[in-house]
């Protein structure tokens, strides 16, 4: 097939699928933005009737789709994004739209948990400074034997956190996250069975808990939707966050189209492996703190109201493989040199950020997600160019950009990507021809 000549202002059609039948020009923009205000408070209150005939229609439409393979189905797409005419765009309901793309059966959302053993934990024990630097006011290292051990071995700890992920200064603001969240874990040093702060084994999972407590308390755990605890009750049962508990089992059950899951599941050693805070009524920034959970796979809370950006400190977590953010208020640059550098999240394979507010550039380090198979970042604001290095990302599925501001051409490069079934880049200031590799 020859190249098809654009215009300025001639995109793709939207969701095209690479065959030489579909992948054609359209002069005209859709209409398929639903992206949250930033006064917007997502709400997830109980469901009238016809909601829930809804719900159920998708859940049974969803759970039809046996196709094992990598593509997206093809019905989904035209359903979705060929309409019939321009008019039928503006009455696509983006909610069912993201949750049928989310959750088609070769695109789910939840990584599975490995079937391998889990990585051991480190053979050396954490270390700690023996003085406080000069500049701060941590702590002094206090030994296990001396009485207020568990209280003085506790603040070092999360200073120690606080410089990793850098949030000194908020242990000095009383109102901030990591302050409550450290007034809250102290506490535990006088329960009847007190926390342990000196037994090695114990201080990376001490870790985990204070960083837990620190998203409960940043993203309003108060008016969770599943697992809230506004009265921070240690006697609280399983399904609980801030619970006396360990936090394993603070996870609620949810329910999805692709089944049901546990907000929080941990690995055989404790360590936090996958967090689903989908559609869970949360507000606020993702607290720097996410860094801690250095064996997490997957990081999903679409349908919220998260804001702010994506803290740097998601580069600490090598294993991670799925970080989806759709659908919230967040903002700042989207790929940030932490994660998506050198070194990064180089196991990344589902990155999704649709429907917020970002900006920046596609950088050329995006070619070292090799493993990458589906980038959505649909509905923002992002400049510049797609660069060659997409073309290293064999392993693509889908690449959604559509509602953009990405200029420039086409890279021929982007006929490396074998695999991949499904792009979008419908109403951005692309120009020029589709490459003859593109097919």
């Amino acid at each position: 097939m020859g190249c098809k000549s654009l215009g300025t202002t001639a995109l793709l059609t939207i969701g095209a699928l690479l065959s030489p039948s579909a992948a054609t020009a359209s002069e005209e923009g859709g209409g398929l933005r639903r992206k949250r205000s930033a006064s917007h408070q997502y709400k997830s209150n109980r469901q009238t009737p016809s909601q829930q005939r809804d719900n159920r229609h998708l859940t049974e439409e969803a759970a039809t789709n046996t196709d094992d393979n990598n593509a997206v189905g093809e019905d989904l797409a035209r359903r979705f994004f060929l309409p019939a005419s321009h008019h039928e765009l503006d009455d696509i309901d983006m909610r069912e739209l993201i949750l049928q793309m989310n959750f088609d059966g070769s695109m789910s959302i939840m990584t599975p948990v490995p079937t391998r053993s889990p990585t051991k934990r480190p053979s050396v024990s954490p270390t700690f400074s023996t003085s406080a630097p000069s500049t701060s006011t941590a702590p002094t290292f206090t030994d296990c034997t001396n009485p207020g051990t568990c209280e003085n071995r506790l603040q070092e700890q999360i200073y120690q956190i606080s410089e990793r992920v850098g949030t000194v200064d908020a242990l000095d603001d009383p109102n901030s996250a990591q302050s409550q969240a450290s007034d809250w874990i102290l506490e535990e040093c006088d329960a009847s069975i007190p926390i342990d702060p000196c037994t090695a084994s114990q201080i990376i999972l001490n870790e985990q808990r204070y960083a837990l407590a620190v998203m409960y308390f940043s993203l309003s755990g108060e008016g969770w939707n599943a697992g809230s605890n506004p009265s921070l009750d240690k006697d609280a049962g399983e399904g609980t966050w801030l619970s006396g508990l360990n936090y394993c089992d603070w996870g609620s059950e949810i329910s999805s189209a692709s089944g049901s899951s546990n907000q929080l599941v941990c690995d055989d050693f404790g360590n936090v492996l996958n967090l689903n805070l989908q559609s869970n009524n949360m507000a606020g920034p993702i607290p720097p703190e996410i860094g801690v959970f250095v064996y997490m796979t997957s990081y999903i809370s679409f349908f919220n109201a998260q804001a702010g950006p994506i803290p740097t400190s998601l580069g600490l977590i090598e294993p991670l493989q799925t970080f989806d953010v759709e659908s919230n208020n967040m903002d700042g640059n989207l790929f940030q040199p932490e994660y998506s550098g050198p070194g990064g999240l180089t196991e990344i394979v589902n990155f999704r950020a649709s429907l917020n507010n970002f900006r920046g550039n596609i950088p050329t380090e995006i070619g070292q997600w090799t493993k990458l198979q589906n980038l959505w970042f649909a509905d923002n604001e992002m400049t510049g160019t797609i660069p060659s290095e997409v073309g290293n990302l064999v392993d693509m599925n889908a690449f959604l950009f559509y509602k953009n501001q990405i200029a420039g051409t086409i890279p021929p490069d982007i006929g490396n990507l074998d695999k991949l079934t499904w792009i979008d880049m419908e109403d951005n200031q692309i120009v020029g021809t589709i490459p003859e590799e593109f097919y």
